[in-house]
């Protein structure tokens, strides 16, 4: 007899299993062939041995997954995954879509010399072809698979009203959801139990309780149309991420949903007239007696549901395409919001009419509404577990992902991209713009920020192109946002104009794990559109030629502090020689970031641009200083 034909008990047991037992083998030879893969969806290595299933094709088609096809014949190279139990055999299922986009099978494959029955999944060719869209890869159907099970476990939530949308529940628990998914990514796996506990700490408010407190009742119709605001803008992130992955695809270095939150702004400018008179119609922007938060919620996402346009993102996706420059140097960016202006953070009770300085942000939770933007309220103060109610900046810290813990990622690499989006949360937001910081990750190459002083004519350059000049009462020019202290930390009262820091994607990571970041913090954010594009590659090719050292909180401050304050008081121009100087030092600095002999077309432009500018806002001030 051949040795082909003998089987040991232990090949008879498994076979035996493979059919019908507690646990089953199963031939594997796609997706599932990924050991990280498999170990994300059943948290755990599964041993595997090399195997073959004859008269089956295999089709990897650059629209789909792979799959295969009865095809007499044909051979399909794989793995035999051993001993799946009943419970990871579901969670596969599910993935697959088994019994719509797959089919699970017993076949027999070859390992070796010896035949062995298993399972696998055979395509559903019409399935995939209607579900699978182009450029989708394993990550968006893992994510898909996550939601999937997280709105099993929804559907167990007491919602207190019958047909309520699941949706509803998803968006007020947005950003656990988010965190969970985050989670499996990193290999933790969140089991069910853990979920339930999670999403039931995310419900929202109840207005009932809520409005008790009458001290917010003047402004609860103005948040409650912020709320609203936020979820049909974070309703557009979504179904944006959903139809378009293969346009939105990013390295895990950066913020997954960064160039989704810039179509979906995009989106809601241009249709801001439409969906603020569905507010009206829907009385979105006060309080109505019976009315719920969820049933606000409902509302906010029909709305959503109207006016998203695939037409018009398809236009924006391609003018976004067009426009897009990759650089080396990851970016991020801050904007602080006040109707008060640098009064945000002392503002008495009721000083601000629309938003009481935002001191009740939480109440409606308002973090959970705003956490694809980063959004918190920045009182200038630590932000720590079970902090004290307190007034502020409404701050969108844009890639920052976890407010406690201070977990970040940058958002693009892209200059032009930054710049777009900052003008657009302008347009979107209804409050007065106050300030701008802009941060940039150091690769290894240029990571060491030194010691080394500035030059007092660049920083000058620096204020010219960023900072807010304005008259003062007895009418003389100033720098005014050191001039009037709005850069001073609250405990050393030192000129807090530029920063090095850390950011940490995760919760357990080190110094030496996270990325340093080097942040410039004395930009006036402004209310019209304006050309951020060229400061911010400006701040990046100046720091990485010079490397000069932050100009932060110290108990004495350095030269640099003490001439920008003088300098703020008395802006003078600048000659021209230094404007040369300091072009060239940023050009320089953007030829060694893309390790170029020379400066590229697009350096050339960006100088070009910078040098105009300088020179126009140097003769203006030369200008109004002759006229005072």
């Amino acid at each position: 007899m051949k040795k082909s034909h003998i089987h040991t008990s232990e090949q008879l047991t498994r076979a035996f299993r493979a059919a019908r037992g507690n646990a089953v083998d199963l031939f594997a030879y796609g997706t599932l062939t990924n050991e990280k893969y498999l170990r994300l969806l059943i948290n755990r290595n599964v041993r595997s041995d090399p195997a073959v299933l004859y008269n089956f094709m295999c089709i990897s088609p650059s629209w789909s997954f792979p799959f295969i096809v009865k095809q007499r014949g044909a051979k399909t190279t794989g793995k035999i995954l051993r001993d799946i139990t009943v419970d990871e055999l579901k969670i596969l299922d599910d993935f697959e879509h088994e019994g719509n986009m797959y089919y699970r099978r017993p076949v027999v494959v070859r390992t070796g010399d010896l035949r062995q029955r298993c399972q696998t999944y055979i395509g559903n060719i019409t399935a995939i072809n209607s579900n699978i869209s182009p450029g989708v890869f394993f990550e968006d159907r893992y994510i898909w698979y996550v939601e999937k099970k997280i709105d099993s476990i929804l559907a167990d939530v007491e919602t207190n009203r019958p047909g309520l949308d699941r949706r509803v529940l998803h968006e007020l628990m947005s950003s656990a959801v988010d965190s969970i998914i985050q989670s499996h990514f990193d290999g933790n796996y969140v089991c069910g139990y853990i979920m339930m506990q999670a999403l039931e700490e995310a419900a929202p408010p109840r207005l009932v309780e809520t409005l008790k407190n009458q001290e917010l009742l003047p402004y609860a119709g103005n948040y409650m149309r912020l709320a609203c605001q936020h979820i049909v803008f974070n309703q557009f992130v979504d179904k944006i991420r959903h139809e378009h992955p293969e346009s939105l695809r990013v390295s895990q270095q950066y913020f997954q949903h960064g160039m989704a939150v810039l179509l979906a702004v995009l989106l809601y400018n241009r249709k801001k007239k439409r969906i603020d008179t569905h507010f009206k119609r829907l009385r979105l922007d006060e309080i109505v007696g019976g009315r719920g938060y969820r049933d606000y919620a409902k509302c906010a996402i029909d709305v959503a549901d109207i006016e998203y346009d695939s037409s018009e993102m398809d236009k924006l996706i391609m003018m976004l395409h067009d426009h897009w420059t990759h650089n080396p140097t990851p970016l991020g960016a801050e904007l602080e919001f006040s109707n008060l202006g640098a009064r945000a953070v002392y503002a008495k009770p009721g000083e601000d009419p629309v938003y009481d300085g935002f001191n009740w942000f939480w109440d409606f939770d308002m973090v959970q509404r705003t956490w694809k933007l980063g959004g918190h309220i920045d009182s200038h103060r630590q932000i720590s577990l079970g902090h004290k109610r307190h007034r502020g900046f409404l701050e969108y810290a844009l890639g920052r992902f976890q407010i406690l813990g201070d977990l970040s990622r940058p958002l693009f690499d892209c200059p032009w991209a930054m710049s777009l989006l900052i003008n657009e949360l302008v347009k979107f937001l209804d409050v007065m713009p106050h300030s701008l910081h802009i941060s940039m990750e150091l690769n290894a190459k240029h990571r060491n920020i030194s010691s080394q002083p500035h030059d007092h004519d660049d920083i000058a350059c620096l204020l010219l192109l960023g900072g807010d000049f304005q008259r003062s009462v007895n009418n003389i020019m100033r720098e005014w946002r050191i001039f009037n202290n709005e850069l001073d930390t609250n405990f050393e009262h030192s000129l807090h104009f530029s920063d090095r820091k850390y950011h940490f994607a995760k919760p357990d990571q080190s110094v030496k794990e996270a990325s340093e970041v080097m942040e410039y913090k004395f930009i006036r954010l402004h209310k019209t559109q304006f050309d951020y594009e060229t400061l911010i590659s400006t701040l990046k090719g100046y720091q990485l030629h010079t490397h000069a050292r932050p100009l932060k909180n110290t108990r004495q401050e350095l030269p640099e502090q003490i001439f920008l304050r003088h300098w703020a008081e008395r802006p003078e121009p600048l000659a021209q020689k230094a404007i040369d100087s300091f072009v060239e030092k940023v050009s320089l600095g953007l030829t060694e970031e893309i390790e170029a002999e020379k400066p590229s077309t697009e350096i050339s432009r960006i100088t070009e641009k910078l040098h105009k500018t300088l020179c126009d806002k140097n003769s203006w001030l030369e200008s109004e200083l002759n006229t005072r």
